[in-house]
């Protein structure tokens, strides 16, 4: 299972967090520093992209930690991530997982944000954090991966970011007429026609 999805730049500055196991709040500000100061100190020419739990989750694990955040941090999990340029593409995977498999899915979630915005940045995921997220979403789902189909992703995104922008457009056209109407004293008559 896939617990949690990371992406962070070199500053150690999130741009997506999303955890699938339920993990409490300062439990996960502290997971995201380990896992920068490991990944970050690592050499990408001689070493690989998979990590073990960081041991200082094992000691920090406090008896008042409930008991479902306990299971999450006792389990065997894995980090295994990858390096775009300024970012971090992270994933946080018990030992069921393959190591390659989830490399090639961090390939997948590139290529797929490189159709959607033609070459991705750092400011496009800052910027369009809606198609980021919607991304993620088309790939995951609960922590099981659903579609690895980088056409079939990128599709998806594009028709749900049609459905939105007629939506949008439908709210903005009947927002313009509603103004229209008050200033012209009609407001009253128009409401009554909604």
């Amino acid at each position: 299972m896939i617990h949690a999805v990371l992406i962070f730049n070199k500053k150690r500055q999130p741009r997506l967090i999303r955890f699938y196991s339920p993990v409490d709040l300062p439990k996960q500000k502290l997971l995201l520093e380990q896992v920068y100061d490991l990944v970050s100190q690592r050499n990408n020419d001689f070493q690989s992209s998979f990590l073990v739990t960081p041991p200082s989750l094992y000691t920090n694990s406090s008896s008042s930690s409930s008991s479902k955040d306990r299971n999450f941090i006792d389990e065997d999990i894995q980090i295994i991530y990858k390096n775009y340029a300024t970012l971090y593409f992270t994933f946080i995977v018990d030992d069921q997982e393959s190591e390659l498999a989830i490399l090639d899915l961090i390939q997948t979630f590139v290529e797929a944000l490189d159709r959607c915005f033609t070459e991705v940045n750092e400011l496009d995921l800052i910027f369009n954090w809606q198609t980021l997220q919607s991304v993620l979403e088309e790939i995951i789902q609960g922590g099981m991966v659903i579609e690895t189909n980088v056409n079939k992703i990128v599709s998806a995104v594009d028709q749900l970011n049609k459905a939105s922008e007629s939506s949008d457009s439908k709210i903005t056209s009947s927002f313009t007429s509603a103004l229209q109407a008050f200033a012209q004293g009609g407001f009253a008559q128009w409401a009554s026609g909604q």
